[in-house]
């Protein structure tokens, strides 16, 4: 984040967004009355910086815009197993184990005062320019937008809160129906969308942000509140707000993605990315990021084997890695693949499959690039080099960083006399890890707190909008557009040939589950987005809203769809300890496997909170 300059006797200010100290906190602000807040720009300025961290870093980890939870919660769907086979961790919610009685939290009352006071004081001032305060309020109307999408995914109707409340009112307020709830989201970005500038600073909302969100908001509008008609009036504000960014056939606004997830200095320079949360290297280490969750431990704690095969020369000590979120089979096999006559297909139906001599050349390609170029900035798959290549990792049978209470190496007492793999249990119990959102310069030391770095974390980026256009023309039957709107991200980020991503899609069609073009879909965007704002949960859980016909009256248009993607085991790879054969296995973590009811299209209200509120509770949980 760049350091934004405060006159007077703020002296020079770090952008709040870029650190996690709070600026209410610290000197010399908290000196300044109240009132004082309000005599000037930069003040006012400085205190909706605080706004903007405290929303983008919301830890409503279902939910999330921009935090290390955002990565973690892949595991509510199939993508991922979080933690290790004896820990659930953040999975409750994959196992239909939640309950009534839960708290995913509601909307931050305190947040909204906070922004309420900011609106009223800015339009009474006389000191304070038209064109400041045009911008402010533009900025206010965004953020308090994206507070309440991350509340309207999780509950639908909430209680409207649109101005500042005084003491003696009634605070027992009704909640809306869902379609004004996002109605009065949608308001508040088309009302940001012609106040704020262009361009801004990083980490400061612009124009394109507000029109980014407003896609994002209006595919999952569609879905809940007209059941995904193909008339629906969000589609039609989704395309709009996509026109107006100016999205085109070339993707000319589209980065590499690694550029934009692999390091520090690269994801601040895409100019792909529209609005980014940052961390500073002042008050940030590897615990601070996903980095830390993500990563693998070594310690030295595996079999004689494995210290004479694939010995680590370092520490790799990431201290209780079991709140890992390691990739699935499931989520590599969407990876697709360009085969010998360079068409497109997936990995289970090219011919490396049958010709490859080991699993290298069978299944990764790794020294060739044959799979979408997104897999090798997302996937670490065996024999990659992890840690600024200090460190060759293998995460087949008896490998060193393959977790020795998983399938990989089922039976390895009986095979070899011994508990294959890394004893540890701190490592992956699928075949896979993430190293998408880790920096390739990062080096392993014994303490992961001693690793400073600034990060940077992308709330909205222009891939998504492309594919947030292509969802909306899908969803209205218009077929040519879906898919001239998908092939700007298999072009730019997967790198495939654009003739033969126009081949790919030529014959594909349809719009509902189970139809060649929707899955082809379903793939594309899983693999673009994985790990980002917990994407994949609510892709899926917005299309079986469409086919169940959306939420009318508070209740469910009908019983709701069961998500297939949501349902079932998950699987990994159990590669042979040569490398040259394999086989895929099925697994839970102690949660047991992912199981979907309706219900869960709206989450529960914790049942305490409810009662004191006075809002009525979610169909199905009361």
């Amino acid at each position: 984040m760049k350091i934004y300059k405060l006159i007077g006797v703020l002296g020079i200010l770090s952008f709040c967004l870029v650190s996690c100290k709070k600026f209410l906190d610290t000197k010399p602000y908290d000196k300044i009355t109240a009132d004082q807040t309000w005599t000037s720009e930069n003040l006012t300025t400085a205190f909706i910086y605080q706004i903007y961290a405290d929303v983008l870093s919301s830890d409503s980890w279902l939910a999330a815009y921009a935090s290390p939870n955002s990565a973690r919660a892949e595991s509510s769907t199939k993508n991922a197993m979080t933690g290790t086979l004896n820990g659930p961790f953040w999975s409750k919610d994959r196992a239909e184990l939640m309950t009534k009685n839960d708290d995913y939290k509601w909307l931050n009352y305190n947040l909204l005062w906070r922004i309420h006071t900011a609106m009223k004081k800015i339009q009474e001032s006389t000191l304070f320019s038209e064109a400041y305060k045009k911008r402010s309020l533009g900025e206010l109307h965004f953020l308090r937008a994206s507070h309440y999408f991350i509340y309207a995914k999780l509950y639908g109707g909430l209680q409207i809160i649109d101005r500042e409340l005084s003491p003696t009112e009634d605070l027992q307020i009704p909640r809306k129906s869902i379609k004004e709830t996002y109605d009065f989201i949608l308001s508040d970005l088309d009302i940001a969308s012609q106040a704020l500038p262009p361009t801004a600073e990083r980490g400061r909302a612009s124009t394109a942000a507000a029109y980014a969100l407003l896609m994002r908001v209006g595919v999952q509008a569609a879905a809940y509140v007209d059941g995904g008609s193909t008339n629906s009036v969000y589609y039609d504000k989704t395309i709009a707000a996509g026109t107006a960014l100016g999205l085109n056939a070339s993707g000319s606004q589209l980065s590499p993605y690694a550029n934009m997830f692999r390091a520090y200095e690269t994801a601040i320079a895409a100019p792909e990315i529209i609005l980014s949360r940052e961390r500073s290297k002042i008050n940030s280490s590897l615990h601070d990021t996903p980095i830390q969750y993500q990563g693998l431990w070594a310690n030295g704690n595996y079999s004689a084997y494995a210290k004479e095969h694939f010995p680590i020369n370092v520490t790799m000590n990431f201290w209780g890695m079991d709140g890992g979120s390691w990739p699935t089979q499931d989520l590599v096999d969407d990876y697709l693949v360009k085969d010998v006559d360079g068409s497109i297909k997936p990995w289970m139906d090219a011919s490396y499959v049958s010709t490859g001599k080991n699993v290298d050349e069978k299944m990764y390609f790794s020294s060739t690039k044959k799979r979408d170029l997104r897999f090798y900035s997302t996937i670490l798959y065996d024999s990659c080099m992890y840690f600024n290549n200090q460190a060759r990792v293998f995460f087949r049978r008896d490998g060193n960083v393959s977790n020795a209470n998983s399938k990989i190496n089922e039976g390895s007492v009986e095979e070899y006399g011994y508990k294959a793999g890394n004893t540890e249990n701190y490592n992956s119990s699928t075949g896979y890890a993430m190293i998408k959102y880790q920096y390739d310069h990062i080096i392993s030391l014994p303490n992961p707190g001693d690793q400073k770095l600034d990060y940077s974390y992308s709330v909205f980026r222009y891939g998504e909008a492309y594919l947030n256009m292509a969802e909306a023309y899908l969803m209205k039957g218009d077929f040519a557009n879906a898919k001239a709107y998908m092939t700007p991200t298999m072009v730019k980020h997967a790198g495939f040939d654009e003739s033969k991503v126009t081949g790919y899609l030529a014959a594909l069609t349809g719009n509902t589950w189970g139809t060649s073009l929707f899955e082809a879909y379903k793939r594309e965007r899983n693999v673009e987005m994985v790990y980002e704002n917990n994407d994949a949960y609510w892709s899926l859980l917005r299309w079986g809203m469409r086919t169940s016909g959306g939420v009318k009256n508070g209740e469910y248009a009908t019983n709701g769809y069961v998500i297939p993607e949501l349902q079932g085991s998950l699987r990994g790879i159990r590669i042979s300890r040569d490398g040259k054969t394999y086989s895929f296995f099925q697994d839970n973590n102690s949660v047991g496997e992912a199981r979907f009811t309706p219900k869960r299209y709206l989450i529960p209200i914790n049942e305490a909170f409810r009662l004191q509120s006075g809002v009525k509770q979610n169909p199905g949980w009361d």
